[in-house]
């Protein structure tokens, strides 16, 4: 799958001139945000910020990989449907999580290509990332021994 997104992304900066930013990539929080931004933009008629390889069609990757994990957990007969406990916080930890991305500069995938790139704000983004996976795991640690 890897070689064909990469010879699909291939063809589309060499066909139909699409060059998205700098370290792009795979940006579940960036084309997230483009895709919506670029619907509320056609529909209501405003003038959201979108990323350049977004102006003329959004990029479909967050409903791709959605769509793909899904098809792939029916094929293998691993999905099940769970509500959890708490709807709301559950909401709310979504919302804090996908606007700290934007706010960090993009999804770890995104900080990954920034840093290995050389840019300050990656690699001060991929270590608060790698500081807070570090806290959250001693946190959760501290708590189940509790």
């Amino acid at each position: 799958m890897g070689i064909v997104a990469g010879v699909l992304a291939v063809a589309a900066g060499a066909f139909f001139e699409v060059r998205p930013p700098e370290a792009y990539g795979v940006c579940m929080a960036c084309h997230g945000r483009d895709l919506v931004n670029w619907t509320i933009n056609r529909f209501a008629h405003t003038h959201l910020t979108v990323a350049p390889a977004s102006l003329v069609y959004p990029v479909l990757t967050t409903i791709g990989v959605l769509l793909g994990a899904l098809l792939g957990a029916k094929t293998s007969g691993e999905f099940r449907w769970r509500s959890p406990d708490n709807s709301f916080k559950t909401f709310f930890y979504g919302i804090l999580v996908m606007n700290s991305a934007l706010l960090a500069g993009g999804c770890s995938i995104r900080l990954l290509l920034r840093a290995a790139a050389g840019e300050a704000l990656g690699m001060i983004g991929f270590a608060g990332m790698v500081a807070g996976v570090i806290l959250g795991t001693l946190w959760l640690r501290w708590r189940a021994a509790r």
